[in-house]
């Protein structure tokens, strides 16, 4: 798109670099991705205490110095955090690694299912990404370790903000084509594709109406099953975070861990035992939206869960500690005090898992029955097909619609600040 924007505006030819393979893949999970450390990281930037770094000075540490060895410390569990959420994603990608013909474990394992029917050779490659997916884990967990940074909030001092001075033109750039890259090019792109589809009526009504469904069954389709696994997923979610942080040891540990492993299933996997459980144990439900649901929150719980330790990890224990002291019971204690405090980590936990829902592709695939599609299938029908116009409207509404959680989550990191 650039290139041909800069030849109709320069008159210049300018060579298309080609966007598949390995640097296209690499390049568009990266733009998709950062988001995740960015919120992450950020928040724990936030929340630092600018009282270490000016301890570290006092004793002599240059800038770079306590950068290294008291700033990035401090900030490891937000960094690691978010680090572990794009790694175990980029496993479990399909959709963008399958348009842009790069082939990875999960598109392995789609092609096996889908186009050969051989489920022996899928189960082994899937026993291979599981093995990969546990490797990440494990390493997160030895990187993070035992470590707890707490600071007491009466020595809290915000850091100060430095003038970047000669540096101030070049990072508004490095920030500008970042958003250029990742929000505007694609936002315009998708818009102009949206608006030539509305013109043409013949590509309008292939749009509204497909079969049985019509565009707004899409939408409802997406929201209200998107909407159901966020909640679900932080209901399960608290329990094993509070096991997790209030009662550390290698059995809670592991079970948290445990928990995580879904997020790099591939969400084809998780379609195939599901459908194997399902109509062994539960036939009632299969060929039902809520298999689907159900789908997402196992993929997708992981968020959850991270979030729900976060907040339990900015909590100090000893308000708990304070309300059994004044009789409250364990239960009492969960419902009165510590949920009030977490509500708006729990939320912001809720709505990852809402965003990530909406785009789940490869479950919703094979577990969705007649007459479900949402956005996120019609976008991976149409585009597969080569019919991108057609696919422009409701890519661009999947846009629209995480606008909500993503204001939230944006809007709970300025009050918190």
């Amino acid at each position: 798109f650039i290139p041909q924007l800069l030849e109709s505006w320069f008159g210049l030819p300018i060579p298309t670099p080609s966007p598949l393979g390995f640097g296209g893949a690499a390049f568009i999970l990266t733009l998709f991705m950062f988001p995740y450390v960015y919120l992450l990281s950020g928040a724990a930037f936030r929340s630092l205490n600018a009282s270490l770094e000016e301890a570290s000075r006092t004793f002599g540490r240059n800038n770079w110095q306590t950068l290294w060895e008291v700033t990035l410390p401090a900030l490891r569990p937000g960094i690691t955090a978010g680090a572990l959420l794009v790694a175990l994603d980029v496993l479990a990608e399909y959709g963008t690694v399958a348009l842009l013909r790069y082939e990875t474990f999960s598109s392995a394992i789609f092609v096996q299912l889908s186009g050969r029917y051989d489920r022996s050779a899928a189960a082994v490659l899937s026993g291979v990404l599981i093995v990969i997916a546990v490797i990440i884990l494990w390493g997160e967990l030895r990187l993070q370790g035992q470590a707890r940074f707490t600071q007491m909030d009466s020595q809290w001092r915000p850091a100060p903000t430095l003038p970047l001075k000669k540096w101030k033109v070049p990072a508004f750039l490095l920030v500008l084509l970042v958003v250029f890259s990742s929000l505007l090019v694609p936002v315009i792109v998708l818009a102009a594709w949206s608006v030539q589809a509305l013109l043409d009526p013949a590509t309008l009504a292939s749009i509204m109406r497909s079969g049985s469904q019509t565009f707004g069954n899409y939408i409802t389709n997406s929201l209200w099953a998107s909407a159901l696994a966020a909640v679900i997923a932080v209901l399960l979610s608290l329990p094993v975070a509070l096991l997790s942080v209030r009662y550390p040891n290698k059995l809670t540990q592991a079970i948290s861990r445990f928990c995580q492993v879904g997020y790099a299933i591939p969400g084809v996997v998780i379609a195939l035992s599901l459908v194997l459980i399902v109509n062994r144990y539960l036939p009632f439900l299969y060929a039902t939206p809520l298999i689907v649901v159900m789908a997402y929150v196992l993929r997708h719980m992981p968020q959850a869960i991270r979030s729900s330790e976060s907040a339990l990890n900015q909590l100090s224990p000893s308000m708990e500690e304070a309300s059994r002291t004044l009789g409250r019971t364990s239960i009492q204690t969960i419902f009165q005090v510590i949920l009030p405090l977490i509500v708006p980590g729990l939320l912001a936990g809720a709505g990852l898992v809402f965003l990530t829902s909406l785009k789940e592709l490869p479950a919703t695939l094979l577990l969705r029955p007649a007459g479900f599609d949402t956005l996120a299938v019609r976008v991976w029908i149409w585009a597969s097909e080569g019919f991108y116009i057609q696919a422009a409207p409701a890519a661009l509404l999947l846009i629209l619609a995480s606008a909500g959680p993503l204001y939230f989550l944006l809007r709970r990191e300025q009050i918190f600040r």
